[in-house]
């Protein structure tokens, strides 16, 4: 076979698995220019993949994930194409044979330091499926598992500029079986506040809340003046007026499009029509889901909605509740709320109670919004 080989289109449409084999048994002096075209295509087709499909890189908490995460993290083609990096905790909870030993920790920390560093493109972290401990007197709010703390302290310590953070935490362990087993503790506000400066999108699913957990859940949304998107959602029902009475300040999120709130409490509806109020320029589209209110709360809720001050373009109610009974939206038939559409965590279903209520979801769009609201908060009903 002759050296003056050229790529050919019928050559451009084979599949990249048999042109790496290619480059990689053609081994002879007589095929060497062969084999240089099928590698330079490889390659290239390698990195339209990566570049075209490649934006999320999926891992759990483990060891022997962590050395696949570095592997990734030095590959000159996959490294620059990762956007987001989403961290499931796997099902131990801890470092596995590094733990509880300080300094095999600090060496574990380093080493997703050093991941994070790398990965200079990933401006999106998702932590998942996290463990806590519920706080007791005189601590720094809800405690985490070493494992996802490990991960907090290295985004936090690496000033990563992120635009996109999420953390879910869903699980509960007793802190008598924490200090039996002597696991390291991460309390959720040691996670430095600096590290939320430029967040775009954010979304905090935790438990009920504490007092210390909900200044710094203040002080992070405070810092971050860029928010365009913010989700806060609780595993109870959490009385969240103290939050909200520290966020709504006139400009203290002036680009806040989207909200999502769920699962929180209120006294008075006037908190939540502050808080609404001091986003009125921005706000785009609302999400509440199992909010309480009082008697007549959430009907003078739409009523200001509906008023010609916002300019919302969507609006979703899933299971409002005034004084503990569900809001019916059962004469406003042609509304109806598509469940499919929400958040899976959203539906996550009180303790104890499994049953879906039904016409308590609403949901409309569009420029007849706010006529459709005056209508709403007319004929909606508590049943």
């Amino acid at each position: 076979m002759g050296t003056q080989i050229r790529r050919t289109s019928g050559m451009h449409s084979l599949p990249v698995e048999i042109l790496a084999e290619i480059a990689k048994f053609a081994k002879s002096p007589e095929l060497c220019a062969f084999r240089l075209v099928c590698r330079a295509m490889y390659q290239s087709s390698l990195h339209h993949f990566v570049q075209t499909f490649v934006h999320t890189l999926k891992t759990d908490l483990s060891p022997k994930s962590l050395a696949r995460v570095e592997e990734a993290a030095n590959d000159a083609i996959f490294c620059p194409s990762v956007r987001k990096l989403e961290i499931v905790r796997n099902s131990q909870g801890c470092l596995g044979p590094l733990s509880p030993h300080t300094a095999s920790e600090g060496t574990y920390i380093q080493a997703w330091r050093d991941v994070v560093k790398r990965f200079f493109n990933c401006q999106s972290f998702e932590l998942r499926n996290s463990i806590y401990t519920t706080a007791h007197l005189g601590c720094d709010g809800i405690t985490l598992d070493e494992a996802t703390g490990v991960v907090l302290e290295a985004i936090a310590t690496e000033h990563v500029r992120m635009e996109s953070f999420s953390i879910d935490i869903i699980k509960n362990r007793r802190r008598a079986h924490e200090d039996n087993d002597n696991l390291t503790l991460f309390p959720i506000t040691n996670f430095g506040i600096p590290a939320f400066a430029h967040l775009k999108e954010l979304s905090l699913a935790l438990p009920d809340a504490e007092r210390e957990t909900l200044d710094w859940m203040a002080s992070m949304i405070q810092c971050a003046k860029s928010l365009r998107k913010l989700a806060i959602l609780f595993s109870w029902k959490c009385e969240a007026a103290p939050l909200l009475a520290q966020i709504s300040s006139v400009g203290c999120l002036p680009e806040l499009q989207e909200l999502t709130f769920s699962r929180m409490s209120f006294q008075s509806s006037a908190a939540l029509a502050i808080f609404l109020y001091s986003v009125t320029g921005s706000l785009r589209r609302a999400t509440f889901s199992f909010v309480h209110l009082e008697f007549g709360g959430w009907r003078s809720i739409l009523r200001e909605l509906g008023g010609g001050a916002y300019q919302l373009d969507s609006l979703v109610l899933h299971s409002v509740i005034e004084q503990d009974k569900f809001l019916s939206f059962q004469k406003i038939p042609e509304y109806p709320l598509e469940k499919e559409s929400l958040d899976k965590k959203l539906c996550r279903p009180f303790q104890f109670c499994f049953v879906d209520p039904k016409d308590k979801g609403f949901s409309c769009s569009g420029p007849a919004l706010q006529q459709v609201l005056q209508r709403v908060a007319a004929l909606a009903e508590i049943r």
